[in-house]
């Protein structure tokens, strides 16, 4: 030995080889180990793998009754009334957050879209949309609508889904469609007849950007030196037996205490020629430079509406006049239909029953959903226990409605199938 390490002290080269066959034997070692280990886990994993024995018990669909693309829906019963009849309007208040639905109230538990412009409504049948009228919304806290509610509500009650949770939707939001007279003065001025001052303006409106005005755009008064009066007249309406008419204005005109200056006036008439006065105020009443709701009955069988301001001089009349907005004609019965119970929240889902029957633990992480012209995965990241029956439900999912396969997907590579026909 002692002669050996002589010689190599004397011979460098000698070492070098020694040190290079000596790291070579590690290295070797290592990559056996590590060979090895490999080996043991791959066997280890097949091992598992075989263990494994997942199964798809049952496949339960969505509700065929279903609008397309909308992830919740809940039920509503609209109570008779004698002689509400088909088409009667009826409000309904959304709230976005939590809450118990009672009345007209419903609450969506942050499952629609804060500005409400995924909010559906249908008929019993649960496809059959029907129309409706955003009036107003606060952004992330409630909406308030109006649905005109189909089926005859005259002797029997009548069923409607209220959809949400659509990220894609917005607001088809009508009034014409929705009253039997409608008019948020956002499209011109095409519904109406008008004489004196009357014109659509941008100075005030109670919603969106545009009003009816009594008024002058360039003295913000109704001012013209002289005594004046104009009329807004709609065309003939579409006759019922009896209804409301409902709007917004804003009024400001002299306060004097006698009568009858600044009169601003609303008429109603059957034949468009003998007028019945419905509403009035004119000098003596204060002005209430506000937005103001009206709401009045109007004479059976009414056909026209008519708004009319009359100065009945040239003094004082350096104020802003009268503004309305918002105007609409709805059915009106007295009891007026009533707010029923409202359903649970349902979900459109697919829901799977699964069966582990093998001595493992089993991790899903995805369901595929497949036929000839469909295929989605969804991911997921769901146990079931050796032994366990679960249930396993996919939401905000689209399925065909024909053949169509379903497999889910272990995460050591297993699959289990099911066939819907």
């Amino acid at each position: 030995m002692e002669a050996i390490i002589r010689r190599l002290k004397r011979d460098k080269r000698g070492v070098s080889n020694v040190i290079v066959v000596m790291l070579s034997l590690i290295l070797i070692v290592i990559i056996v180990a590590n060979v090895v280990l490999w080996s043991y886990q791959m066997n280890q994993f097949d091992w598992e793998k075989m263990q494994e024995n997942i199964e798809i018990l049952n496949v339960i669909p969505p509700p065929t009754n279903w609008l397309s693309g909308w992830n919740y829906r809940k039920t509503h019963v609209i109570q008779n009334a004698t002689g509400a009849g088909n088409n009667y309007q009826v409000r309904i208040t959304v709230h976005y957050g939590t809450g118990t639905d009672s009345g007209e109230h419903v609450y969506l538990n942050e499952h629609c879209k804060t500005d409400f412009g995924d909010i559906r409504f249908t008929d019993d049948n649960g496809t059959t949309l029907l129309d409706y009228w955003m009036e107003s919304y606060t952004i992330g806290d409630h909406a308030v609508f109006w649905v005109k509610i189909a089926d005859n509500l005259d002797n029997t009650s009548a069923t409607i889904y209220i959809y949400y949770g659509n990220s894609a939707a917005i607001t088809t939001s009508n009034g014409t469609n929705t009253f039997e007279f409608f008019d948020d003065m956002e499209s011109g001025e095409s519904k109406w007849n008008k004489t004196g001052l009357w014109h659509i303006t941008e100075k005030k409106s109670y919603s969106s950007t545009h009003s009816f005005w009594y008024g002058q755009e360039a003295t913000d008064n109704y001012d013209t030196g002289t005594a004046n009066s104009g009329e807004l007249k709609t065309d003939q309406l579409t006759s019922i037996p009896s209804a409301k008419l409902e709007l917004w204005y804003w009024r400001e005109v002299e306060s004097y205490p006698a009568p009858p200056y600044d009169q601003t006036v609303i008429y109603d008439s059957v034949d468009g020629s003998t007028w019945n006065q419905i509403w009035y105020e004119d000098c003596t009443y204060e002005s209430e430079k506000t937005w103001t709701f009206l709401s009045i009955n109007l004479s059976q069988g009414a056909k026209h509406l008519r708004f009319f301001f009359n100065t009945v001089d040239r003094l004082f009349n350096n104020y802003w006049g009268w503004f309305i907005d918002d105007v609409r004609v709805r059915k009106y019965v007295d009891p007026e239909p009533s707010h029923g119970a409202w359903g649970n929240e349902e979900t459109y889902k697919l829901t799977l029953e699964l069966r582990n029957e093998g001595p493992l633990t089993v991790h899903l992480v995805s369901v595929w959903v497949i036929n000839s012209t469909f295929h989605k995965r969804y991911d997921i990241d769901f146990f079931i226990n050796s032994g366990d029956t679960s249930s396993l439900s996919i939401s905000s999912t689209t399925i065909p409605n024909n053949y169509y396969m379903v497999k889910v997907v272990t995460e050591r590579g297993n699959i289990a199938v099911y066939v819907v026909e």
